[in-house]
């Protein structure tokens, strides 16, 4: 035989091989010695040897023939003992083939077509090669015995389903087989007894139960389905729960434990996720290992050792890769974690494992009972779930902390009582400062008074002090009119003494007087003037502009975050202020989110309402649909833009009034304890003398009146619908 060493095997780093294949590949199997492996598809069907640098072709088994429906594999296993030599593959149109690589010529031995639809898994009994197993789509396992020269099935297994998915020999008993199903069902089967049905099923998955693998103690069974799970089974008890369950980000077609590691298994996709990933089953929240080295998902993969593993798929390319080589999740982990709730607490862990250990084994809960692993017997006692399963929960140090960073209580009663109007400054501060007060928020408090005499504004307190100024004004001017006539008697005897001294003194007599005519003058002009153009609203208050100071205000407590005081001072003063839109909306949107974390709507829609904003106004505008649910089956009422006014599921009248038992069309009042209810002026008609629902249920309502701010959570509402 002429081996043919293939030209496209790249090598990286000694941890991964390549080579590219003539065709999509959907299967692979491994020879006894593991030193060749088989693949095979639609369009190829080849043997290669392993080598450790690179991988040769030995042999094209399809090399000759003509395109044949028999030779489109969906599935191909190698023969063991007797059958070490031949290979066996599954078509889609139903026919299994009987390969004998020792043959000269045409390498094909036996077609066998008793399956009506394609046979989607195979299987050789371990020990013994002469006995294969099949999956079909028809709904039907068949055991074949190659030694008989009948292409007859020697057994049938019906599972009672419309496909078989996989199908797997027990690695310890021979005799027994798993089988998958489409239905999501396992089945244990025992050949020694075809005529009987399974021995045990399980109810394995939400869906197709696409692939299975026997563990090798003989007692465990993983399986993989469309529900994006692996689950690991115990056979051997009654127990029909999960020991294990793996959730992973797609939908499992392949499955394999991991030779010499009893807790690992790996995995592949069937659409979406092209990685091939390994699981430790007592850590299954995160893959150990992962490799993401093909292009589309792999179709099959198989463990040549406990390091190294082969996989194929539909993008050509065969791939020889080495755990060494792989991702590795774990180390990407964060080892702390921190987050706090909208309360104020803080929820901390701190991660005390081993960074180079991804499940510590001193850590983990052993069973108690001292089984081997493969030599076991059906007789041996069977133990409980807890003590089968061993569950690692790494060492974490996990605590709350509560942070006086945020008062809640505080934040709910200022939104629900704060006044948003700016119709009434001085009243809107004084009630606000007020509130703050009594919740011990004294330098709030301490801004709203002083916001309110910035802006306050009191004509009776202005007139009051122009009174009082024009006043004490008169007054003034009458005592300084006396003494100017005082000053002139006392003038005209200075100058009748003065005219007997010499010149000197007559220059000064004429200077004072000029000076005092001229006082004297001035004065009365001034009292003239005075009391003609005295202003009627003059106001002593000095002009202060303090919208610096308010802008200061504001800016003080954006950077303490303090946005709901933010908004609120400037909904208050609205009318005095001009703010750049952009820090507006960062403060209506921070203020509104804060609202809604904390579940207060109506506040919220009353601030999206205030706001003049056309961005933060639209956010009333959106998402405006409520659905409605019946109030007798509680199913969601998918309504046409006509109205439905009927169940889809119970076929029953929807929000019927509970007094005349018609449709509500209006205003409608309905219970919260018991969902039952009606037009409001039944209602109010009704319980103006009763307490109890009138359909009889026994349920204390309560009809509050529209006007009731905040209801109880025990007491009826009255909504609009």
């Amino acid at each position: 035989m002429m081996l043919k060493p293939t030209k496209n095997v790249t090598m990286d780093g000694n941890f991964v091989m390549r080579e590219r294949m003539s065709g999509a590949i959907n299967a692979l199997s491994i020879s006894p010695d593991n030193a060749s492996v088989v693949v095979a598809g639609r369009e190829i069907l080849k043997v290669y040897n392993l080598q450790k640098t690179e991988v040769v072709e030995s042999l094209n088994l399809r090399a000759g023939s003509h395109f044949n429906l028999n030779y489109s594999s969906n599935d191909v296993k190698w023969g063991n003992n007797a059958t070490k030599t031949k290979i066996a593959t599954a078509a889609t149109n139903g026919a299994i083939i009987l390969w004998d690589l020792n043959k000269i010529g045409r390498k094909e031995e036996r077609v066998i077509t008793e399956h009506s639809r394609a046979v989607n898994r195979i299987c050789f009994q371990p020990d013994n090669g002469h006995i294969l197993l099949s999956a079909s789509q028809d709904g039907t396992m068949k055991c074949w015995d190659f030694r008989d020269p009948k292409n007859t099935a020697r057994y049938r297994f019906e599972g009672k389903s419309e496909s078989v998915r996989d199908v797997q020999f027990n690695p310890v008993n021979i005799y027994e087989f798993a089988a998958a199903f489409e239905t999501g069902t396992i089945q244990k089967w025992d050949m020694r007894n075809p005529k009987a049905l399974y021995n045990k099923k399980v109810s394995a998955h939400n869906g197709p139960c696409l692939t299975v693998d026997w563990h090798p103690n003989g007692k465990l069974v993983a399986s993989g389905g469309r529900d994006k799970t692996i689950k690991v089974w115990d056979m051997t008890s009654d127990n029909r729960r999960p020991l294990y369950t793996i959730r992973t980000m797609a939908s499992v077609s392949r499955i394999q434990w991991r030779p010499g590691f009893d807790n690992e298994i790996a995995s592949c996709a069937l659409l979406t996720d092209s990685r091939v990933h390994i699981w430790d089953i007592r850590r299954p929240h995160i893959p150990k290992y992962a490799f993401d080295e093909h292009d589309t998902t792999p179709t099959g993969f198989l463990w040549l050792n406990s390091i190294e593993l082969l996989s194929v798929s539909k993008d050509k390319w065969f791939i020889r890769q080495n755990i060494k080589g792989s991702q590795r999740s774990f180390d990407l982990l964060k080892r702390n974690g921190v987050g706090w709730n909208i309360q104020g607490d803080i929820a901390f862990t701190i991660d005390k494992s081993s960074r180079n250990l991804f499940v510590d084994e001193s850590l983990t809960s052993k069973p108690h009972h001292n089984d081997s692993l493969k030599n076991w017997k059906r007789s041996a006692p069977k133990h409980t779930l807890d003590e089968e399963v061993i569950q690692y929960i790494p060492p974490q140090s996990c605590g709350i902390v509560h942070m006086p960073l945020f008062d809640f209580e505080a934040f709910s009663v200022f939104a629900e009582n704060y006044i948003i109007s700016s119709s009434n400054v001085a009243l809107a501060c004084d009630i606000n400062g007020e509130l703050a007060w009594k919740m011990g928020r004294y330098r709030t408090a301490q801004t709203w008074k002083i916001i309110g005499m910035f802006y306050s504004e009191d004509p009776d307190m202005e007139g009051s002090i122009h009174d009082d100024y024009q006043l004490s004004d008169t007054e003034n001017v009458e005592e300084e009119n006396k003494e100017l006539e005082e000053s002139d008697i006392q003038e005209e005897e200075e100058e009748e003494r003065l005219e007997e001294n010499d010149s000197n003194f007559n220059m000064h007599e004429e200077a004072a007087r000029s000076s005092n005519e001229g006082d004297s003058s001035s004065l009365n002009t001034s009292e003239s003037s005075f009391a003609k153009n005295m202003p009627s609203n003059f106001n002593l208050r000095l002009p202060w502009k303090h919208e610096p100071v308010v802008m200061d205000l504001f800016q003080y407590y954006t950077e303490q975050g303090d946005v709901q005081m933010c908004v609120t001072l400037y909904l208050v003063l609205e009318k005095y202020l001009n703010i750049d839109s952009e820090r507006l909306e960062d403060w209506f949107n921070s203020y509104i989110e804060l609202l809604h974390r904390f579940k207060l709507w109506s506040t919220a829609t009353a601030i999206i309402k205030a706001c003049k904003l056309q961005n933060v106004r639209e956010r009333n505008e959106d998402a405006t649909t409520i659905n409605v649910a019946c109030n007798t089956c509680f199913k969601l009422v998918n309504g046409t833009s006509g109205g439905s006014w009927a169940c889809d599921k119970c076929h029953r009248l929807l929000n019927p009034c509970t007094i005349c038992h018609q449709t509500v069309k209006g205003l409608y009042a309905w219970c919260q304890g018991c969902n039952h209810g009606g037009h409001l002026n039944h209602m109010r008609a009704w319980f103006a003398n009763e307490k109890q629902c009138a359909t009889g249920c026994g349920h204390i309502c309560v009809l509050q009146p529209l006007s009731t701010p905040q209801p109880s959570a025990s007491t009826t509402i009255e909504t609009n619908v």
